[in-house]
């Protein structure tokens, strides 16, 4: 096989060139055509020209952003390729989209190619809105199982993003795919790829997609991440842009760069391969500090095979942002064999390992018909040559992003792990706190459990010192006695309930309960019900609800029993001479609210918004712990996931709990 590359510049140069090739008509030849000009007339003009001169060939081609020929990379340029096989028949065809179903034609494509004797497969699509890794998906099917390799890209318009073209002899179109099978016994064909990007920055997570089509991303618009990632200036060159800062997916056994082929009228942006919900993504930019690595790399692999052609499938980026590179890896593969392709919006890449549409890639397909295998190449370079200064800053730029992003991340794990600490302290001072605020009502419980006690133990006392009389005096009365011991259980039983009462409200309620508010207010009354009667305080309660709240009901007892405590304390040290305190629990927009009020003078206003601050306390002569209040919100507002609000209102202050 052979293989010769030009530009086409006229019809009179083109025949000047096949004359002094010896190119003659051939069944076995196929003419691939890389047009800058995304102007249909003329590549049908240029179709027919070939069609004229080469009646037998067959035409595949696509429209660019940037054409590879003879190891120099052009633009604006239209490239003609000839190959003439000896042993080896080409099968073309060309398929159009039909609403946007993409795996289904390009099954129908693939079916209407594959022979049983196909080595390789050369690939274009248009691509405004395809969903690329529905091609790659069915022709991987259709080559499962067999030794055939797949190598292409996604035709350009020059950057535009309007409308591109792919075409066979007979056919054109803006919306499909065109390719060629090349199929024989004796053809080698193996592709290879190099890829240049890793992240850069922080995880995203993708929020809302549809197979390609991205709306969100970490739960903002996408236009609006990336206008705040690229900054006003490079956002307003989207998608182009977009192919400089990828986005990079990290699959299970690879990284693969995502680059954007369409914004809808919507704002949602159009990838050329798919990004679904809840896939981590990170900003990419190419690592220039590897390119060389990898180009050896690819250069390596290729030069292991049998080579007469080569054709490469590049990223636009590589020619827009890095242009002695794209040059310089051309001129590099033109030094092994006769080379060239284009640059695209994306490379498709199919081999016995695995199959994928890529962004930012350089692929290779390597042909021959000889197994004859290159000469050792000493092809191992250290920087592109004719590299300016621009490739020092570009490399400078690379290095500080990537030193930037590795120190981000390691200030993120520290703060991380400070936030950690500090939120176990955080947690085992409250701890300590509950604990403390608990002790300081045990003491005061204490009292209210001996004047609990006071009624029933005198009255069990007297009970018996009645019985033992009767006994003495031998005055036996059968029903007497029964009746006396019947009230003593009663006084003991009431002495059990009270140690349960108490005993519950200094158990902490582990999980939430269904329960009636005016309940919980109950509770809290019978416990201060002592305290209360002995100072000749007025408890005013109604209560509205109708239904049942879900919350800790011994932790809010122990709230209201704390507002209720700090009112009796203060109308007790004004000495208020009609002290009250008002009891309302009602209903409001699906909350239940309790309201505890009093007629005590209200809270100094300089204070108001200290005195949920822990140990703040304006009793210190009373050794107050100042923690009632605060662990008060605590229990509200963490626990209970309520609100605890207080406000002045006529003679005093209201404290409202929010449930």
């Amino acid at each position: 096989m052979k293989t010769y590359n030009t530009r086409f510049r006229s019809v009179e140069k083109l025949k000047e060139f096949l004359l002094s090739k010896d190119i003659k008509n051939s069944s076995a030849s196929l003419v691939q055509i890389f047009s800058a000009r995304v102007d249909q007339n003329k590549i049908k003009n240029i179709i027919t020209i070939v069609q004229n001169l080469l009646p037998n060939s067959t035409i595949i081609g696509s429209t660019t952003d940037g054409e590879i020929v003879n190891g120099r990379v052009l633009k604006d340029n239209i490239v003609l390729s000839f190959t003439f096989f000896e042993k080896t028949t080409i099968e073309a065809g060309l398929v159009t989209f039909k609403e946007h179903n993409y795996f289904d034609s390009a099954n129908k494509l693939a079916k209407k190619i594959i022979k049983d004797n196909t080595k390789a497969i050369i690939l274009f699509a248009t691509g405004n809105f395809i969903n690329a890794d529905e091609v790659v998906r069915a022709f991987r099917d259709q080559i499962q199982d067999k030794d055939i390799v797949l190598a292409g890209a996604l035709a350009a318009d020059g950057g535009k993003f309007e409308k591109s073209f792919v075409f066979t002899t007979k056919s054109l179109t803006d919306n499909g795919l065109s390719a060629i099978s090349l199929n024989s016994d004796d053809l080698i064909a193996n592709v290879e790829y190099s890829f240049n990007c890793e992240a850069v920055g922080r995880e995203f997570k993708v929020t809302k997609s549809n197979k390609n089509i991205v709306y969100e991303i970490d739960n903002i618009e996408i236009k609006k991440l990336y206008e705040k990632y690229l900054g006003g200036s490079l956002s307003k060159h989207l998608p182009l842009s977009s192919y400089l800062f990828s986005f990079l997916l990290q699959t299970k056994n690879l990284s693969i760069a995502r680059s954007v082929i369409h914004i809808q009228k919507d704002n949602s942006f159009v990838f050329g391969g798919e990004l679904n919900k809840n896939d981590t993504i990170q900003i990419a930019f190419t690592n220039i500090e590897k390119i060389n690595q990898k180009l050896n790399e690819l250069l390596d692999k290729t030069t292991q095979h049998d080579i007469e052609s080569i054709f490469m499938f590049c990223s636009n980026s590589k020619r827009r942002f890095l242009p002695s590179v794209g040059q310089f890896e051309a001129k590099s593969f033109e030094n092994i064999a006769p080379t060239c392709g284009f640059f695209g919006y994306g490379e498709f890449y199919i081999d016995k390992d695995q199959a994928n549409f890529f962004n930012q890639t350089t692929s290779i397909l390597t042909l021959s018909e000889n197994k004859k295998r290159q000469k050792e190449l000493n092809l191992k370079i250290t920087k592109p040559r004719g590299v300016n200064l621009d490739y020092e800053i570009i490399k400078a730029l690379t290095n500080i992003a990537k030193v930037s992003s590795n120190e981000l991340e390691e200030l993120n794990r520290e703060l991380k792990s400070k936030i950690d600490r500090e939120v176990k302290k955080s947690v085992k001072k409250d701890a300590i706190l509950i604990h403390t605020s608990r002790l300081a009502q045990m003491g005061e419980m204490m009292a209210l459990i001996a004047h609990q006690w006071r009624q029933p133990l005198s009255a069990i006392s007297a009970t018996s010192s009645g019985l033992a009389i009767k006994a003495e005096l031998d005055r036996y009365d059968k029903e007497f006695f029964l009746d006396n011991l019947h009230k003593i259980e009663d006084y003991v039983a009431h002495l059990s309930t009270t140690i349960d009462d108490f005993t519950n409200f200094f158990k902490p309620t582990k999980t939430k309960e269904l329960v009636f508010v005016k309940d919980i207010i109950k509770k809290a009354l019978f416990i201060l019900s002592p305290s209360i009667a002995k100072n000749s305080i007025a408890i005013k309660k109604e209560y509205n609800s109708k239904t049942k709240v879900k919350t800790y009901p011994n932790e809010v007892v122990q709230v209201v029993i704390n507002l209720m405590k700090n009112a009796e304390n203060i109308l007790l040290k004004r000495e208020i001479l009609d002290p009250t305190i008002w009891i309302n629990e009602y209903e409001r927009d699906s909350n239940h609210i309790i309201e505890i009020s009093d007629n005590g003078g209200g809270i100094d206003e300089s204070i108001m918004d200290r005195i949920f601050d822990p140990y703040f306390s304006t009793k210190n002569s009373e050794k107050s712990t100042g923690l009632g209040l605060y662990m008060s919100k605590f229990i509200i507002e963490d626990s209970c996931g309520g609100k605890l609000l207080v406000e002045n209102i006529d003679k005093g202050a209201k404290f409202s709990i929010i449930l």
